[in-house]
């Protein structure tokens, strides 16, 4: 449950202006280094970064007589996430406690992210508020992991699934031994993250790449195939053939 916000704050009217959002005030944004490959460029309107990194939000230069606050919005829930009057300390909800740095100076507001942070976010005072700034946050990707048999017959069939384990990817490729992978009859992709060799060869032996991608993060493992020849040997005597791999 949020704390009850100071009486002052709750007096803050909105700004009478159409949207409710000062001419020329809005929110910037960055992710703050280090940070996976998320991109660490400020951004206006919509940002994306990754749970577990450190966001930076921030505001112009803005002159407050009584106080401000930090707000955000999921679908129709709004909520405070910390309120500052000018003669007292700042107030940061339960939800932000230990992972928000609120500067009393220039009022930005630093926020640790988790996955259900991915939200609106506005600042207002008595007398202006900003627009909604957009927060997408993306879980980044485990190391994924081939599923299949290391060993096939010549001849034979194989398939291999690259699983991942946390996070959504929202691309996959495959390299073999370091060269992109493309389709073909006897190289087939099925939703990408499946690769299917159609009557393997000696040639297809190697190590096998998964490549996996989503806005904040990549990440590949390898995985070694070894294909088997198969050979015919015949007894003389009776002429009787036998089929074998090595």
């Amino acid at each position: 449950m949020l704390p009850v916000l100071l009486p002052v704050l709750l007096l803050l009217p909105l700004p009478a202006r159409p949207g409710g959002a000062a001419a020329g005030l809005g929110i910037t944004a960055r992710t703050l280094s280090p940070c996976y490959s998320a991109d660490l460029r400020p951004a206006s309107q919509r940002l994306v970064s990754a749970a577990g990194c450190t966001v930076l939000l921030t505001i112009p230069p803005l002159q407050v007589s009584r106080g401000v606050l930090w707000e955000y919005k999921a679908g129709l829930r709004e909520g405070v996430i910390v309120s500052y009057a000018l003669d007292g300390p700042a107030n940061t909800s339960r939800p932000y406690k230990n992972r928000t740095r609120f500067n009393e100076t220039d009022f930005s507001l630093q926020i640790v992210l988790q996955q259900g942070d991915d939200r609106l976010y506005r600042f207002r005072s008595e007398s202006e508020a900003t627009g909604w700034f957009q927060l997408r946050v993306v879980e980044p990707l485990s190391e994924p992991e081939i599923v299949g048999n290391s060993s096939v017959k010549a001849g034979g069939n194989t398939k291999l699934v690259c699983n991942v384990l946390e996070g959504r990817a929202d691309l996959y490729w495959w390299k073999k031994n370091g060269e992109l992978l493309l389709g073909s009859d006897h190289i087939q992709f099925v939703d990408n993250s499946t690769l299917c060799i159609v009557k393997a060869s000696m040639n297809d032996s190697g190590y096998y790449a998964c490549v996996v991608r989503n806005e904040v993060s990549q990440n590949e493992t390898s995985f070694l195939l070894h294909v088997q020849s198969v050979f015919v040997w015949c007894r003389r005597r009776d002429r009787q053939c036998y089929n074998g791999c090595r």
